[in-house]
């Protein structure tokens, strides 16, 4: 019986037909890879891009919300050169508590006179109850002195005044400017304060939320060493740039706050309309008294 052995043609190939069915299987396979791939990263960037904006929120908001609670005044609205202006505004000033009581020294006579170039108070050093010793730039405020009248500290001496108390004899940056009467036998009271800001600066193609150490000496805005960077994620859309105001709630003048902030993260991944939705952008809108409550 003879065996018969079929052999392919050497010259055989797949027809135009199969590679037309197996290229469209690869396109339609490559595809869904893509769409799947493409879900994916939109997914983790959208994810991480939250995350980072509301970190970057929660941060910004303990940190006004801590000075502006520990102010002894209202808010002062400003704009990003630091000039008072209307609401809404890129910033505030305030004069932030450092520390009280300190017991002001009498000097003899009727009090303290107009031309008087420094000032001795008397502090705790309890570990309960110890405000900081002065530093340069910060302001005493004395009980009965004008509203006006802001003493700045130029230098500190330190001396001992008797068990759990030190003396400091403040040297001012210039004359009192003020009379300041009281009878030596009726104890005196001072506190410490330091005037900050926060502004919403320009700085390249994203603001900045800055805090400024002490504002009332600062002539150049732009000095990275005058104040600390505390959200470079602030959005520049239209009111993103302007997010404080002053509001009433009954004799009560409080800071209201509607901040925004967008991370920058995976701007080049959500490019388009993705890029201003809520996958990075958060809000926060509120009121923060001050620490006094004041009524004007």
């Amino acid at each position: 019986m003879t065996k018969m052995t079929y052999r392919r043609p050497l010259h055989a190939a797949f027809t135009l037909t199969e590679m037309m069915v197996a290229l469209g299987v690869g396109v339609v396979v490559s595809l869904l890879a893509y769409a799947y791939l493409r879900t994916s990263t939109l997914l983790v960037a959208k994810n991480i891009s939250m995350n980072l904006s509301n970190n970057d929120l929660r941060g910004s908001i303990d940190q006004m919300g801590d000075r502006v609670q520990g102010a002894v005044n209202v808010p002062v609205l400003i704009n990003t050169a630091g000039a008072v202006t209307a609401a809404p505004s890129a910033g505030v000033y305030y004069d932030r508590l450092l520390g009280d009581p300190y017991i002001v020294t009498h000097p003899g006579g009727n009090g303290l006179t107009a031309a008087a170039t420094s000032v001795t108070v008397t502090r705790s050093t309890d570990v309960y109850a110890s405000p900081p010793i002065p530093q340069a730039g910060d302001v005493l405020v004395i009980d009965g002195a004008p509203t006006t009248l802001r003493p700045r500290v130029s230098s500190v001496t330190t001396f001992a005044a008797g068990a759990n108390l030190q003396g400091i004899t403040i040297t001012l940056t210039a004359a009192l400017g003020a009379v300041i009467n009281w009878d030596s036998a009726q104890p005196k009271t001072s506190k410490l304060i330091r005037r900050e800001a926060l502004i919403v600066m320009p700085a390249g193609t994203r603001p900045q939320l800055r805090r400024y150490h002490s504002f009332e000496t600062t002539t150049n805005l732009n000095d990275p060493a005058t104040y600390a960077v505390i959200s470079r994620a602030v959005g520049n859309q239209g009111a993103e740039v302007t997010p404080f105001s002053i509001v009433t709630a009954g004799l009560d003048r409080l800071l209201s706050i509607d901040f925004r902030v967008r991370t920058a993260a995976f701007d080049q991944v959500m490019m388009g309309k993705e890029i201003n939705d809520f996958s990075s952008y958060m809000r926060v809108q509120g009121v923060v008294p001050s620490r006094q409550r004041p009524k004007n």
